[in-house]
C-alpha cells in the first residue's frame, strides 16, 4: 500500500545547503577569508543529502541529477524516494547554466519551474534508472526492509503537517523559500523569514543564553574599535575567537591569539567601516574543549518539542568533519549535567519567539567536565540530523553509522560508477541489511567540478583541467569505533589505488 492510499501527504523536500550566506546581511562587513572556487559548486550539490528524510511517495528536488547508479543503490538499501531534478549536467545536448543561475538558491530555481508547467514537465522526471550491467540487484535487499517494517516511523515533520494540502521539508528557509510557496503552494505554514533569520544568528544565542539565566561566554561588538578594547582584555588571558554572526564551520570564524595578528584583523575592518559596511561580531575566550556534539529537536507549531537525538562531532581543527550517535552512557552525563534542561528553556524560548521546525544545538564539554549547553543554534536541518535519519536504517541490527567525508581531487577520467565499482570490488560497498561497510551518500558533491571542467574545456572557455575538487559524504558502517577506522583505512588506500587525492 502507497502512502498515498493510507492518506499520508507527499513531501516534498528541498534546500539550498549554507543557507547562513543567503540570512546574511550584505551590509556587515566580513573577515578575511581564502577563496576556494570549487566549494560553492560542492556546497550547491549537497541537497541530495536529504533523502533520509524521505519516504517512497516522497520528493527530493535536487540541483542536479542523482547519479542513477547511486540512486539504485540507495533504492536497494531500502532509500526509496523519488528524484527529482533541476540540471542534469551530463546531458551535453542542453548548455551549461552559467554560475550566476547555478548558484541561485534552489527554491527560485523551483519556482520558475513550478510557473511553467512545459518546463516542470520536461524537467521533474524521476531520475532512477536502469542498473548497469553487473551492478547491485536491490529488490531482495528492498524486501527485507520492507519485510522488517522500516520507514513505518513518521517523521516530526509529517506527524505535524498530516492535514495539510502539501508539505514541504525544507533544509532550510530562504527569502527564496516564500516565492516558491506562492508558485506551488499552498502548503503547510513554515515560520517567516525574519524570525528564521533571527535565530540563527549567534548574537541571538548569545542573547538567549542571558535571557534564561545561563552563563553565556559571548561579547558583542559593532566597530573595529570595540573590538580592539574588548580583544585586548580577552588576549591577557589567552587566544579568543572572532565570530560572524551567520559564521559556519571553517568559514566566518577567526582564532586571535596576539594583538599583531588583531591589529591586521581591526585594519581589515576598518577599511571596510570606511567604505559604508556595519560590523558586528562576538567575541569568544577560546575554550579547552574536549568533545563538540550536537542535540536534535523538532519544535511543532503548537510549541510541543520532539527529542530526536545526540551526536558527537567530531572536528579537524575547526572544521566539522563527521557525526555519530552518541552512547546511553553519554546521554546519561549530559542528564546528571543539566544539559537537557537548559534546552528545555531554549527550547521554549524559541517556540515563544515564534520559530517552529528542526533545530540543532551545538554544544561542547571541556577539560574540566564543564557542560557548555549552548555554543550555537541551527535552526535549520544539519549534518549531525541527517546522521540521525541514516540511524533509522541501521538501528534494527543495533549498528549506528559514522557520516563523514573526503574532500577529493580527481584524475583524468574519473567517473562515479568507477567509485561504485570499486568499492564493490573492494568489498568495501554495504550490500545487505545488517552488514558493515561503506554507503556513498551522494554522487554530484563527487563530480560537479569535474563535469563541469570537462564540460568547459570542451565548449572552449576553460583551457586547463587542472585537479577538480570533489567531496565525498559516505555513512560508515562498523562493529565498533575501530573497525569504523579500518574500513575509513582501506577506503583511503582504495581512493589512492584510483590516483584520488584525499586533502582530509
Amino acid at each position: 500500500m502507497s502512502s498515498n492510499d493510507a492518506g499520508v501527504i507527499p513531501k516534498i523536500v528541498m534546500g539550498t545547503f549554507d543557507p547562513e550566506t543567503r540570512w546574511r546581511d550584505p551590509d556587515l562587513a566580513r573577515l578575511p577569508a581564502m577563496p576556494d572556487k570549487d566549494r560553492e559548486s560542492i556546497v550547491l550539490c549537497m541537497d541530495e543529502l536529504l533523502f533520509p528524510f524521505c519516504g517512497p511517495d516522497d520528493v527530493l528536488y535536487s540541483r542536479c541529477k542523482i547519479d542513477p547508479a547511486l540512486h539504485e543503490y540507495l533504492n536497494g538499501l531500502g532509500f526509496s524516494f523519488q528524484s527529482h531534478y533541476h540540471y542534469d549536467l551530463n546531458d551535453e545536448h542542453k548548455p551549461l547554466p552559467g554560475s550566476d543561475v547555478f548558484k541561485r538558491c534552489m527554491f527560485s530555481l523551483a519556482a520558475e519551474q513550478a510557473q511553467d508547467p512545459i518546463t516542470a514537465n520536461r524537467v521533474l522526471q524521476t531520475a532512477g534508472a536502469g542498473y548497469s550491467e553487473g551492478a547491485l540487484l536491490p529488490g531482495s535487499i528492498s524486501s527485507l526492509y520492507a519485510a522488517n517494517g522500516l520507514r513505518q516511523t513518521q517523521s516530526p515533520d509529517e506527524a505535524l503537517f498530516t492535514n495539510a494540502t502539501n508539505i514541504l521539508s525544507p533544509y532550510a528557509i530562504t527569502a527564496e523559500t516564500e516565492t516558491y510557496l506562492r508558485a506551488a503552494g499552498p502548503f503547510s505554514p513554515l515560520p517567516d523569514m525574519e524570525t528564521v533569520v533571527r535565530v540563527n544568528s549567534k548574537i541571538y544565542s548569545s542573547r538567549l543564553l542571558a535571557g534564561i539565566g545561563e552563563k553565556r561566554y559571548g561579547l558583542e561588538a559593532y566597530s573595529a574599535a570595540e573590538i580592539e578594547a574588548i580583544g585586548t582584555t580577552l588576549l591577557k588571558r589567552g587566544p579568543y575567537l572572532l565570530k560572524d554572526p551567520f559564521g559556519v564551520s571553517g568559514k566566518g570564524n577567526l582564532l586571535i591569539d596576539s594583538e599583531a595578528m588583531q591589529r591586521r584583523i581591526a585594519e581589515h575592518l576598518y577599511k571596510q567601516e570606511g567604505s559604508g559596511l556595519r560590523v558586528q561580531f562576538l567575541l569568544e575566550p577560546l575554550l579547552p574543549k574536549v568533545t563538540d556534539f550536537s542535540s536534535h529537536w523538532f519544535i511543532r507549531e503548537n510549541g510541543e518539542k520532539e527529542f530526536i537525538s545526540v551526536q558527537r562531532m567530531m572536528n579537524h581543527q575547526q572544521n566539522y568533519s563527521g557525526s555519530i550517535q552518541a552512547d546511553e552512557d553519554f546521554n546519561d552525563m549530559l542528564e546528571n549535567a543539566g544539559y537537557f534542561t537548559v534546552l528545555e528553556k531554549a527550547l521554549r524560548a524559541l517556540a515563544e519567539d515564534g520559530y517552529h521546525g528542526f533545530v540543532c544545538f551545538d554544544s561542547m564539554i571541556l577539560e574540566d567536565g564543564e557542560v557548555v549547553s549552548i555554543v550555537e543554534i541551527n535552526a535549520r536541518k544539519s549534518m549531525g540530523l541527517i546522521n540521525a535519519y541514516l540511524d533509522k536504517w541501521w538501528e534494527p541490527y543495533g549498528l549506528t553509522g559514522w557520516l563523514t567525508f573526503f574532500s577529493l581531487g580527481l584524475p583524468q577520467g574519473f567517473t562515479f560508477g568507477k567509485l561504485l565499482h570499486s568499492l564493490r570490488e573492494s568489498g568495501l560497498l554495504l550490500t545487505a541489511p545488517g552488514d558493515y561497510g561503506i554507503v556513498p551518500l551522494s554522487s554530484n558533491t563527487v563530480m560537479v567540478n569535474e563535469i563541469l571542467t570537462r564540460r568547459r574545456i570542451a565548449e572552449g572557455t576553460q583551457n586547463k583541467r587542472g585537479m577538480p575538487k570533489g567531496r565525498l559524504y559516505a555513512a560508515v558502517l562498523g562493529r565498533d569505533d575501530e573497525h569504523r577506522s579500518e574500513l575509513v583505512k582501506s577506503l583511503r588506500q582504495m581512493l589512492a589505488d584510483l590516483s584520488v587525492k584525499v586533502y582530509n
